[in-house]
């Protein structure tokens, strides 16, 4: 099926995706083997269960040796994983000899980036910069509770991790702090019986719907992500700590938030979460939005705070708010384009085969520069064409020197736009398309091509009516900036995070 078709049925069916799934949830248990199934999460890049439903893409199989043969892959990884647990486990007791100044009260619960630690010599992380400062000029007592983030295949790169972390003035917690043996069997249990418990969730194939649904859950045994059973030990963990009263947690709303929130939630209800989705969301990604279900099933957070007031929900029982942009300062300081006729930017994902499509469509273009995404070696797209210069600019100085962008499935194309660039977003080739972008100036300031021969063509009909359409441009790109970010100064955080903070 091409791209343009897929898109098409998406958008016909997609009320009735989420309804499939909402209505599963609903008539099933609501334990943890349910709140950290992949195929319930619905996100497109860990299970093929959404493209599959649009495009109906049944496909004749044997479900007793796919359950097995998923089986084994799942009871091998995860069995590694476990181990490396234990290994992560010793290393921190070993290593780690930091001591908390204060009682664990306020909780900012945040990724830590255990490789990018490692190299810089020292802990940073851009997801909430500025917060820090604020709780400490208002002298408010704080705790980061760290994940480490990628150390299940190598755990000892945490000893670097910890000896960093012993050096920072600030107060952590880790998960590891909180274990005891019977968690350890808890966790055990856990991974024995997950496979066996995805099987309770099988519907009967009324239809196509049920038919792509059950081949994708038994599928998707083999994606299970082994944090989200950590993560939900740690929940039962910190729930028994009274002193707690906030946890302000980075949210995908992935497994590993989902089941945290349900462990937290089901042991304690004085404890608030507050989800913080800081991020510039697309559609199609799906796991990021929080039904009234999942507030129900206990694994959504109490509140959520995003980026700008377009992505706040209508929810009877999620509380929506709008946040602030803590990682998109730069827009509020962009001075504007100084060359309106300068280079084609190009802007990779951390999606590399779509990326590589990307870098393939803009053959018969001049002045290509190309910024590639900060997870992807560049040099796994080879030798780059001769129009095509790479670039490790910061993107707003890139910004000055174009007025025209092409990317894929990245939020980078919703800051093009708001600075006033123009915008084509290639379509996935594979899947379904990750567009951050809205109805809102399509056709005026961007467009989608769903095909190499599109590029050209949509160019000159955006480039025409840019240069007869300035002020309208301006408008359109003042409207992205009013409704996909909030300036992070210190009044906006302050009254992002709400009554916790109390005046010196």
């Amino acid at each position: 099926m091409n791209p343009k078709e897929l898109d098409r049925l998406y958008q016909k069916n997609k009320i009735k995706f989420h309804d499939y799934i909402n209505n599963v949830k609903k008539n099933s248990p609501w334990d943890i083997y349910t709140i950290i199934n992949s195929t319930l999460v619905k996100n497109p890049y860990e299970s093929a269960f959404p493209k599959n439903f649009f495009s109906k893409d049944i496909v004749k199989y044997n479900k007793f040796i796919l359950f097995l043969k998923n089986s084994a892959k799942y009871y091998l990884k995860n069995i590694y994983l476990f181990i490396s647990y234990i290994v992560a486990y010793v290393i921190y007791n070993v290593n780690y000899t930091k001591q908390r100044k204060n009682d664990l009260g306020v909780i900012v619960d945040i990724f830590g980036l255990v490789d990018k630690t490692n190299n810089d010599d020292r802990f940073s992380e851009n997801y909430l910069a500025g917060v820090y400062n604020v709780f400490e000029n208002y002298k408010i007592n704080y705790t980061i509770l760290l994940r480490p983030y990628q150390v299940g295949k190598n755990p000892f790169k945490l000893i670097k991790f910890f000896n960093i972390i012993n050096h920072d003035k600030r107060d952590f917690i880790f998960e590891y702090e909180l274990l005891k043996l019977r968690d350890f069997f808890s966790l055990f249990i856990l991974i024995l019986l997950y496979p066996f418990k995805t099987l309770r969730l099988l519907q009967k194939e009324k239809n196509a719907d049920d038919k792509v649904f059950n081949k994708s859950l038994v599928d998707d045994i083999k994606y299970f992500n082994f944090s989200s059973l950590t993560r939900y030990i740690l929940g039962g963990n910190l729930a028994k700590i009274n002193s707690i009263t906030k946890i302000y947690s980075w949210s995908e709303f992935q497994v590993i938030e989902r089941s945290f929130n349900f462990s937290i939630r089901k042991n304690n209800l004085k404890i608030e979460l507050i989800g913080l989705q800081f991020f510039l969301n697309y559609e199609i990604y799906f796991n990021a939005y929080a039904y009234d279900i999942d507030y129900d099933m206990s694994s959504s957070a109490h509140r959520i705070l995003v980026n700008g007031k377009y992505y706040k929900r209508k929810s009877k029982k999620v509380r929506y708010d709008v946040g602030v942009s803590l990682r998109y300062e730069n827009i509020f300081n962009f001075k504007g384009i100084q060359r309106e006729e300068g280079n084609l930017l190009l802007l990779g994902s951390y999606i590399e085969y779509d990326t590589k499509y990307m870098l393939e469509s803009v053959e018969k273009f001049e002045n290509v520069i190309f910024k590639s995404h900060p997870v992807v070696d560049v040099n796994k797209f080879g030798k780059l064409s001769r129009n095509i210069t790479l670039s490790n600019e910061n993107i707003y100085k890139l910004f000055t020197n174009t007025n025209f962008v092409i990317g894929t499935a990245s939020g980078t194309l919703v800051e093009a736009v708001a600075c006033g660039l123009s915008v084509i977003i290639i379509a996935s080739q594979d899947n379904l398309t990750a567009n951050p972008l809205v109805e809102y100036g399509k056709g005026k300031i961007w467009e989608i091509a769903f095909s190499k021969d599109d590029v050209k063509r949509l160019y000159n009909e955006l480039i025409e009516y840019r240069r007869n359409n300035i002020e309208e441009i301006k408008e359109i790109a003042s409207w992205y900036k009013d409704n996909f970010f909030i300036e992070p100064t210190e009044e906006n955080i302050v009254k992002t995070l709400g009554r916790v903070l109390i005046r010196r």
